[in-house]
């Protein structure tokens, strides 16, 4: 038993997790800093930026790596896919940069307020830093570089406490705008020696024909980032606007400590999609099942257990994590914890359609819940304040879950119309 034991952790999975938690467990060290080392409002603009690059990137994200890592596994030739993947990823970053510092100045303008030029460019770099990682990292993972990608980012979360630190000790002020920017530079510099080292001529047609594919799951993919856009992040912003920079401050603050859990779920991105449509290939709808049973069976008690001993002692925790001022938030973070769980069953399930190549599903599933969060926001947000911004997140992932259970029941395998993928090899 212990010799199998330590086989098992000696696979992806587990470097797949012990990456998983450098990169969340960065972040949530990262926000508890910059809630120590800023003020509650400064830190409601802080998360603000990481909101509006973290929807920048679940566009990139649907647009290149989760088709990727879909896809990874039945390419023909793994170089030349890799060199077309990260041609066009570092094409749509550069556009998703420059489109969440306009955005961003647009926000502050409609607000009537003199637009933080240092905090909209440090958030564009941050925009184009993040999602090339993201994209290096999957790569890695998806053709057995698991170790190099966990040495990228224990690198970048070991680099930003030290730039941190040095500012700190050279007497530089400490400001929302510095922390971005130190977050992207430290993405920069842990990201570009990957990236180089695989930089090669892909080819147009090579390129084409990637693009093609990946559009083929991201046509549905997309709109999916766009419904939960409105039914999360968007929530928290006109949370932030209805009651104050403070709010969206303390509804971050409860997000980052549900982060924790999140982090199993996230990690299940660099392994589960590419186990499951290597399932689905190989063995069909049954072993596609068997392989996300046995996945949701190991997941489930850690998952739930976790949840259970952050959401009781809500309070306690923030105290402890925060400061004094972010326990009234305690309600948030129980609501939040409920959203998890549902989140975690809806990937499972969704997990069924990506392999299938069925993602109009789950967009159909996620326009559900955006609808709604819609129909929800304003009573919920106008009655119990950031609490009712809470619940109004968690009835929409529950919502969304619903409507892939409905839709598995409905279809038990593909329907012969189905839009499914070519099965054309790269």
């Amino acid at each position: 038993m212990p010799s199998a034991l330590l086989a098992r952790l000696r696979g992806p999975a587990l470097l797949s997790l012990l990456d998983q938690g450098a990169v969340s467990g960065f972040g949530f060290l990262a926000g508890i800093a910059a809630a120590r080392l800023i003020d509650m409002e400064a830190f409601g603009r802080f998360a603000l930026v990481l909101i509006v690059a973290g929807f920048a990137q679940g566009l990139h994200n649907a647009l290149v790596t989760a088709p990727l890592m879909t896809l990874a596994g039945t390419v023909r030739s793994p170089a030349r896919y890799v060199a077309a993947v990260s041609a066009g990823a570092l094409v749509l970053a550069v556009g998703l940069a420059l489109a969440v510092a306009g955005a961003l100045a647009l926000y502050f303008s409609l607000r009537d307020e003199p637009v933080p030029v240092d905090l909209v460019t440090a958030a564009g770099a941050l925009t184009l830093a993040q999602n090339l990682q993201l994209t290096a990292r999957r790569v890695l993972f998806a053709y057995e570089g698991g170790a190099q990608a966990l040495a990228m980012d224990l690198a970048r979360a070991a680099a930003f406490p030290l730039a941190v630190a040095g500012m700190w000790a050279a007497g530089i002020p400490l400001n929302a705008a510095r922390l971005v920017e130190l977050l992207a530079l430290t993405a920069f510099l842990t990201t570009l020696p990957i990236l180089a080292g695989r930089a090669v001529e892909p080819g147009r047609r090579r390129l084409a024909a990637t693009t093609v594919r990946h559009w083929q799951m991201a046509r549905w993919l997309l709109p999916v980032v766009l419904v939960t856009f409105g039914q999360e992040q968007l929530v928290w912003i006109l949370a932030g606007g209805t009651l104050g920079d403070e709010a969206l401050g303390g509804l971050r603050a409860a997000q980052y400590l549900v982060g924790i859990v999140l982090l199993m779920l996230s990690a299940t991105e660099n392994v589960v999609p590419t186990g499951a449509g290597r399932a689905y290939d190989t063995g069909g709808e049954p072993a596609l099942r068997a392989y996300l049973l046995g996945v949701t069976r190991r997941l489930g008690p850690p998952v739930g257990l976790l949840l259970t001993l952050v959401a009781v002692p809500a309070d306690l925790w923030l105290r402890l994590v925060f400061g004094e001022p972010y326990v009234p938030f305690a309600a948030c973070l129980r609501w939040l914890a409920l959203g998890v769980v549902f989140i975690f069953l809806r990937d499972m399930v969704a997990q069924i359609f990506r392999a299938r190549r069925r993602t109009d599903v789950i967009f159909r599933a996620f326009a559900v819940s955006f609808a709604v969060s819609l129909a929800l926001l304003q009573p919920l947000l106008t009655r119990y304040g950031a609490a009712g911004a809470a619940a109004v997140v968690t009835a929409a992932h529950g919502a969304s879950l619903l409507a892939l259970l409905a839709a598995l029941g409905r279809a038990r395998i593909p329907s012969a119309g189905a839009p499914t993928e070519s099965p054309e090899r790269c």
